[in-house]
């Protein structure tokens, strides 16, 4: 941390500002706290403009009275600022003003806005700026943002794998499985990564609270508060792993339709998200079932009450537990760097009908395909390769790397186009 008391400078920070310069609207759109605020406002001075908060009650009534009025802008001049616009959702009306400047002129750099529910979730906003709106979804800290680092593993093993584990294994990795866990039950929501234990269970109560009694009524009425709180537990126990809605709907009590409707919702506020299958082609991909994820390892955490003693002991179930939530974070941590990057790049998970499997697949523009297994054992062996030997040959030549992540400390070349690395490589 700096002297002011707050994390680095967010990498999502110098990509919003290059791709403002290209595109009309901005949209940075991620869980509440997870730093949007403080993010539009660093955009802000860049600019040398005010943010327009619309969770201000003043500004947000008279906003509501007349959005035209906070959409306006000096369009005699190409270089006037964006008009920035933090949690615009409370004000879905503002999104037909920014339409009819759209209409007007297209000219990038007009607006930057935040919202904290998916925007597809609100009300016939889909449609409202097709094509004029560029998305940028907000995760919260990478683990290399908290300790200043920048190793940008994703960019370097997508540009040169071979290479980068050439210089990878000639320094081993510092962590413990304890440090391992810490970091797991810690996250990386901004306001979290700060406090002690009983601080940090506080925090994420509150946040659960306050998302499941405030955000989500705001885009739908909820007619089983405790069935949705219940399902959302039950979700927490099935990170990570292959998302049978009609077994969670068993288990929560709650009917098969409001189990579909309440997971959408959860997904609409950044509480979890699906890995959904990967295939060589559309068919495949919509056949198969998606993976369940929280956004944040530290919010499932505590929804299962697992304190970092808890997950280090010698038991199976805590053995088990680990595993599910380190799979969890190092997707996450995988997926922050996939968004600091200007190329798209498909991800998703993959299962063959004999159960061989990865858990991480990503597929680049060009059809370049690597694969990610994700071990919370300090030793590789055989087995650990299984799915990504499966998977290489599925890919054949597009097939370019595949990466065993594990606890261990060293990195090594396992076989043709196959590695480990320690999982702390994201940020050491």
């Amino acid at each position: 941390m700096n002297e002011s008391g707050s994390i680095h400078t967010r990498r999502v920070t110098s990509l919003a500002y290059t791709r403002s310069k290209e595109e009309p609207v901005i949209l940075l759109e991620g869980p509440r706290s997870v730093g949007k605020s403080t993010l539009i406002r660093a955009l802000a001075a860049r600019f040398k403009t005010q943010v327009l908060d619309f969770d201000n009650s003043t500004i947000r009534e008279d906003a509501a009275r007349d959005p035209g009025f906070y959409t306006r802008q000096d369009g005699r001049f190409s270089n006037a600022p964006p008009v920035l616009i933090d949690e615009y959702q409370r004000v879905p009306a503002i999104l037909d003003a920014i339409k009819a400047r759209m209409n007007i002129s297209s000219r990038p750099g007009q607006f930057i806005i935040t919202g904290s529910i998916r925007h597809n979730a609100l009300p016939g906003s889909v449609q409202a700026l097709t094509g004029r709106m560029h998305r940028m979804k907000i995760y919260p800290f990478a683990q290399s943002e908290i300790e200043g680092s920048a190793p940008n593993l994703v960019s370097h093993i997508l540009a040169d794998a071979e290479g980068f584990i050439r210089k990878a294994r000639t320094r081993g990795s510092r962590e413990t499985r304890k440090s391992y866990i810490k970091r797991i039950v810690r996250g990386g929501f901004p306001l979290a990564v700060r406090r002690g234990p009983q601080g940090l269970n506080r925090w994420f109560d509150d946040y659960v609270q306050q998302t499941l009694e405030r955000d989500i009524p705001g885009i739908t009425k909820i007619r089983n508060k405790r069935g949705l709180y219940a399902l959302l537990r039950n979700l927490a126990a099935q990170s990570a792993q292959v998302l049978s809605i009609e077994k969670l709907s068993r288990i929560a009590a709650i009917d098969l339709s409001t189990t579909r409707d309440y997971i959408q919702l959860l997904e609409d506020v950044f509480m979890l998200h699906k890995l959904e299958a990967w295939g060589r082609t559309l068919g495949s991909r919509i056949a198969a079932k998606p993976k369940i994820h929280f956004f944040d390892s530290g919010i499932a955490a505590r929804l299962l009450g697992l304190t970092p003693e808890k997950l280090n002991a010698k038991e199976a179930s805590s053995i088990t537990e680990f595993g599910h939530l380190l799979e969890t974070f190092v997707v996450a941590e995988i997926l922050k760097e996939l968004s600091w990057l200007d190329d798209a790049v498909l991800s998703g998970h993959w299962r063959t009908h004999d159960n061989k499997e990865v858990d991480l697949v990503l597929e680049c523009l060009d059809g370049s395909v690597y694969g990610f297994e994700i071990k919370s054992s300090g030793g590789t062996d055989a087995g650990c390769f299984e799915g990504l030997i499966a998977l290489r040959k599925f890919a054949g030549n597009y097939f370019k790397a595949g990466f065993v992540f594990y606890t261990g400390e060293l990195s090594f070349k396992a076989g043709d186009r196959l590695y480990a690395l320690p999982i702390s490589k994201l940020w050491e």
